[in-house]
């Protein structure tokens, strides 16, 4: 009777993601320690919550109880419970009482505490705080041992020989949750570094007066009243060198800060050395809304370094413009001021990093017991590995992230609506934003967005092209935001100023790699406004011969006449006049009505133009007498006034004056170019696929409906052959077509609001069709057409 009492052991059947959960699970990834460690407690008759209760105790047990002292998993076991007392440590009462907010009333439960008890709080939280630091530090140094010391061969006799006899290693579980394990406390390190209890003041904004609750014996080494993490130079050297910016002490531990050896980071356009905001790691970052994440695996934390003055654009902000009655001094002096053309050239405010901790020392002995710690932060852009003990170590990197926080931060769909439908007394002008810090070694991708639209209408292009490591490498993004309700000359002129503005401010010579071989891509209102920009005609001549043909009154001569000299002719000139953008030598367009289209004409579409405003200042840049022209509708019968004073909406209109002066404009020889046009009738997109089944694309973007799969699988011959057994055929998602198409499908084919007609270019280097409305810019076919351009420019030969 009493043996079956003696067999406690059990076999049962269960999932093997259970099994696999279980074996790699460990107090970063499960709250719970690792079935290693815990075995290993259990083995030294220790049981786990009185070993956290008993920490030092419990520490020296277990090491008496490991009989070879130099065994390597001892290391992984010790970083795992030293993480697991810092995180007992930080849910503790005496460790987050650092993070308590004051009183909100001193009459209620939540009064502020008496001196005394004042007193034995900070005392408490200091010591708790002390011992918090002190676990992570450890946890660090034990994972980075076991890490990069393979089988511990620098402190022990007869390392060399064991070294040669044993087999090389694969990577273990135990490798990859004491990874997880090393990352995970050096992101807590780098991320409190940068906190503070007090909003107003950052931590590292001022190295000579730091107060941080987290680290309340923190102080700073450097006496230098310039921001503590801003290098205002680069040394001599390469960009990817560390140089030591800051010196920090906690406790008995020194730490030393290195950044990047270059100027682009840490700074921006309106501060020379400006400091960060904020440090976010993206373990804290949840991204959504973007159809992938674009990761390098590898060493380190991937980091979000936010600068404090980084321009920003809400919704709120453009009301409260709008409603505040104020003029701009644009407005009030009756011009465009555009001398700030530097204010309107934003370099990335969100700058990625990866952040990684490196304890010194020559052993794993020295290591243990050193209280140096380096603070290496990486500009992964530049930086793709690390030296580690002679070694070479891939870095890792989040390159989603800090595009997802501009784009969350700015709301940019919601602020290009209403820049279009909003009443400014100001008006606004184009705006260039750089994606990344400016490298003048690779080529500028510029994206131009179309009617009523932002730089949000990229999100799944950029975040493409951040995936593909080729792209990534040798493309740097420039997206421009301008309002779409200005006159399509203005913008034009206005956005080619300012790509050329930014061309001379990052490279005023033009000798780096980034001045040439640039590529625009466009869609619908911007493909218009990007031809012109790549394009040397004159449009004057072409406004003569529109005047030709329409017969004036005399009112209507004298608008004319009025024109032309509130502009003067060398105004005229500057936006009638188009010069090619030489930097660029290849373009994208897409979906582009660049003969207009008559959906301008329809009447829901003619309802919003009538609440798509001018902004006040362009009236008032011709005189108050036309602006009360303007609003009689005098100006729609002139074709210079229909040109100056129509909003963009309008002038898309297949019939406007804009249209008929453009839409046989040249581009200039030297540009390849690519149109991309949509078709939203799939039986049109089938027959082009008949007629060029080589340059078709299937759609495999749905699952066939569940019912022709069961029918397939329930077919009664069951004969694979039998191609009636199969699921219809699947519909084409995209054509490259060639001038070899029949006429009659062309003339059908339409995204609904601009047919094929007007979107076709002579000349292109390639025609693709895809299914779908128009806006295609999300479009995963248009996506992968757009890659492989690209990927076919960076094989062309250099100039």
């Amino acid at each position: 009777m009493l043996l079956p009492a003696c067999s406690t052991v059990s076999v049962n059947k269960q999932a093997s993601s259970k099994t696999i959960s279980a074996q790699r699970g460990n107090i970063v990834t499960s709250n719970k320690l690792s079935s290693d460690t815990a075995s290993t407690l259990l083995s030294a008759g220790l049981n786990d919550q009185a070993c956290m209760q008993h920490f030092d105790l419990c520490l020296a047990q277990l090491t008496d109880s490991m009989l070879n002292k130099h065994y390597r998993s001892a290391l992984a076991i010790l970083s795992e419970l030293h993480y697991a007392k810092a995180k007992q440590l930080a849910k503790s009462q005496d460790c987050s009482d650092a993070l308590a907010r004051p009183p909100i009333d001193p009459y209620y439960a939540n009064a502020a505490l008496s001196e005394t008890q004042t007193d034995k709080q900070r005392q408490n939280t200091s010591a708790c705080l002390t011992s918090y630091q002190a676990r992570l530090f450890d946890a660090i140094k034990s994972s980075y041992t076991y890490l990069f010391y393979d089988r511990l061969e620098h402190d022990f006799e007869g390392a060399e020989a064991a070294k040669s006899s044993q087999p090389n290693r694969i990577p273990t579980d135990l490798d990859i949750q004491t990874q997880d394990i090393y990352n995970a406390a050096s992101n807590d390190v780098l991320t409190q570094l940068y906190e503070s209890t007090d909003n107003a003041h950052k931590l590292l904004g001022d190295t000579a007066n730091i107060k941080v609750s987290y680290l309340p014996t923190l102080k700073a080494l450097d006496d230098s009243n310039e921001a503590a993490i801003a290098n205002s130079s680069p040394l001599q050297g390469e960009p990817t060198d560390q140089i030591k910016v800051m010196k920090m002490q906690v406790d008995n531990y020194n730490l030393d800060i290195y950044l990047p050896n270059e100027n682009n980071y840490l700074q921006n356009a309106h501060k020379q050395a400006s400091a960060l905001a904020d440090l976010v790691s993206t373990y804290d970052l949840r991204l959504s809304g973007l159809n992938s994440i674009s990761k390098r695996p590898g060493l380190g934390i991937s980091l979000v370094a936010s600068l404090d003055n980084r321009y920003t654009t809400t919704i709120r902000q453009l009301l409260v413009s709008s409603l505040s009655g104020k003029l701009s001094k644009a407005a009030s002096n009756g011009s465009m001021d555009d001398s700030e053309m530097s204010a309107r050239i934003y370099p990335t405010g969100h700058l990625l990093m990866t952040g990684l901790i490196i304890p010194t020392g020559d052993s794993v002995l020295d290591v243990l017991s050193s209280e140096q710690l380096d603070i290496h932060l990486y500009n992964p852009y530049r930086s793709e590995s690390v030296t580690i003990l002679g070694d070479n170590y891939p870095l890792t990197a989040n390159f989603s992230a800090g595009y997802g926080l501009w784009l969350a931060e700015n709301q940019l769909d919601g602020v290009g609506y209403l820049n279009l439908l909003t009443r400014r007394q100001e008006a606004s002008l184009p705006k260039l934003f750089m994606l990344e810090p400016y490298d003048p070694n690779k080529r500028v991708l510029i994206m131009i967005h179309g009617l009523a639209s932002s730089p949000a209408t990229w999100v799944n292009l950029t975040n493409d092209i951040f995936n593909d490591d080729k792209l990534r490498d040798n493309y740097q993004v420039w997206q421009i935001f301008y309002p779409t309700n200005l006159p399509i000359l203005e913008n034009r002129y206005q956005i080619q100023k300012l790509l050329t503005a930014t061309y001379e401010q990052t490279d005023p010579g033009g000798q780096n790699r980034a001045s040439k071989n640039s590529v625009i891509i466009s869609h619908s209102m911007g493909a218009i406004i990007a031809r012109m920009m790549l394009s040397d005609d004159n449009l004057t001549k072409n406004l003569d011969a529109l005047e030709d043909r329409n017969i004036f009154s005399n009112d209507k001569r004298q608008i004319d006449t009025m024109l032309k000299q509130a502009f003067g002719e060398e105004e005229l000139g500057m936006r009638f006049k188009l010069r090619t953008l030489p930097q660029v030598d290849t373009a994208v367009f897409l979906s582009a009505p660049f003969q207009g289209t008559d959906y301008a004409d329809r009447w829901f579409t003619r309802a919003i133009r009538r609440v798509i405003y001018l902004p006040l200042s362009i009236v008032k840049t011709v005189t108050d007498n036309l602006a009360t022209i303007a609003t009689q509708g005098d100006l729609a019968q002139n074709p210079l006034g229909a040109l100056y004073l129509q909003n963009g909406a309008s002038q898309l209109s297949d019939k406007s004056s804009f249209i008929q002066l453009t839409k046989n404009i040249a581009i200039n020889n030297r540009i390849t170019y690519h149109s991309i046009i949509a078709n939203n009738d799939s039986d049109i997109t089938q027959g082009l696929a008949q007629l060029q089944p080589n340059g078709a694309k299937i759609d495999l973007s749905q699952a066939a409906p569940e019912e022709n799969n069961r029918n397939s699988a329930t077919s009664s011959n069951h004969n694979a052959a039998d191609m009636t057994a199969l699921p219809n055929e699947p519909l084409v998602s995209s054509v490259t077509v060639n001038e070899d198409i029949s006429q009659a499908l062309t003339e059908r084919l339409s995204d609904g609001i601009v047919p094929y007609t007007s979107a076709h270019l002579d000349g292109a280097a390639s025609e693709t069709v895809i299914s779908g409305g128009h806006s295609i810019q999300a479009n995963p076919q248009t996506i992968l057409t757009l890659r492989r351009i690209l990927h076919t420019q960076l094989q062309q030969p250099l100039p």
